[in-house]
């Protein structure tokens, strides 16, 4: 095998080329930063990846026309209950919220009317108190909030507090609502739900979800509160994913740098995996600097497995390496047996093996749990919580989708790591 790294922290953001597979990355000529920067197939990389591409967003009408008629009542100083925006990573949920609440904040100035708006991504803030602490500081930005040190309680009379204060029209945003209510459970939900009844302002919630079962992780007694609005972002067809990246690359690349056949085949490839638009783009850009690598002027068809190859091993087996020593010897356990599927009791009991074997001392349940959700973060396994009505509580279920070879290659990873 022979495999071939360029990297420079300039004009492309970090450019990464890895070439795998045998025979597949020759460079007969010697490669420098010049003749890298002063490639024939680049235009401006950053619109491949643009939020909010100058061409506009593609496919995504319907979703944008059922999401206007649910807001417009903002501009008529009505309060519009939590609006939930479902669909898989990759299918414009971020993109078209974005592009409205640009819309709303224009129309709402026209007809002068106070608006103002909190985004607050839950990947980052998963608790209540840190999800409020974010809205303040966007609402009051005159004011330092800290980060940490205040109780929930503190967090919760401060924003009731300024709410009071502004008497104005608040859209709070909660983007990959998903993670908080994992971690940090549903509470958040239940008070912005019920704010309206206590405040002088009127606040509008909007909430977006890479996760379709967002309802497993909610109590029955906040469901009953939230708004009945859902928008469902379908995966992108091969056909739409198509059209998306002839409209990337148009901006992106050089003229007649990109076949039909390679869109073609790479929209076809995503449209089976998903319908992810980002993971399309990502396949397509490291087709281009495969061909930056090799010094050729155009992308060709026969890029595009050794491009498919490079990001599917580098992920998988970058993240891997990257975990923590317990958060390996935690996969570890799962990926030994040949099951695919566990709930969280049997994870731990494997977890406690394989630490015996390794004569590690293993950490608590709590902990476990906590590696759980972020390995599921990381996309290295799938876990869900539902909720058991007759059992009044929630019970976890972990799955991973990893073939035996794959499972073998890692185990040894993770083997010789440790």
């Amino acid at each position: 095998m022979v495999c071939v790294k360029i990297s420079l922290n300039n004009h492309f953001n970090h450019f990464t080329a890895s070439c795998w597979g045998k025979g597949v990355c020759v460079i007969t000529e010697k490669v420098t930063f010049a003749s890298v920067l002063d490639n024939p197939i680049y235009r401006d990389r950053d619109l491949l990846y643009k939020l909010l591409p100058p061409s506009g967003l593609l496919h995504r009408t319907e979703q944008k026309n059922e999401l206007i008629m649910e807001l417009a009542p903002i501009l008529m100083n009505s309060a519009v209950s939590c609006v939930f925006v479902y669909g898989n990573p990759g299918t414009g949920k971020t993109a078209v919220i974005t592009e409205l609440m640009g819309e709303l904040e224009e129309e709402a100035k026209k007809r002068k009317v106070s608006l103002t708006k909190a985004y607050v991504n839950c990947s980052e803030n998963r608790t209540e108190t840190t999800i409020l602490i974010d809205i303040l500081s966007q609402l009051n930005p005159e004011r330092s909030y800290p980060r940490v040190g205040w109780t929930r309680g503190k967090a919760i009379a401060e924003f009731t507090k300024l709410l009071n204060d502004l008497k104005t029209h608040v859209i709070v945003v909660l983007d990959e609502v998903d993670y908080a209510l994992k971690e940090g459970g549903d509470d958040i939900l239940y008070r912005l739900s019920r704010v309206n009844d206590t405040v002088k302002s009127k606040v509008s919630t909007i909430l977006i979800s890479n996760d379709v079962k967002v309802s497993d992780y909610i109590k029955p007694k906040t469901q009953s509160t939230l708004g009945r609005v859902k928008v469902i972002f379908a995966p992108y067809t091969a056909e739409e994913l198509e059209d998306i990246l002839k409209s990337r690359a148009k901006e992106a690349f050089k003229k007649e740098v990109v076949s039909e056949q390679v869109i073609q085949k790479v929209a076809e490839i995503e449209a089976s995996r998903g319908g992810d638009a980002r993971k399309a783009l990502e396949l397509l850009d490291t087709c281009a600097k495969i061909a930056v690598a090799r010094g050729l002027k155009k992308i060709t068809l026969d890029l595009v497995d050794p491009a498919l190859q490079t990001l599917e091993k580098d992920e998988l087996f970058g993240l891997v390496s990257t975990l923590t020593k317990h958060q390996k010897l935690l996969y570890l356990a799962m990926i030994k047996t040949k099951a695919s599927k566990f709930d969280s009791g049997k994870v731990y009991k494997l977890y406690r093996e394989v630490c015996e074997k390794q004569n590690v001392q293993p950490l608590t349940v709590r902990s476990i749990r906590t590696f759980i959700v972020n390995l599921s973060e990381l996309g290295l396994i799938r876990s869900e919580v539902g909720w058991l009505k007759d059992l009044r509580k929630k019970s976890r279920t972990i799955t991973i989708d990893i073939d035996s070879a794959t499972r073998k290659k890692l185990r040894k990873l993770i083997r010789d790591s440790l």
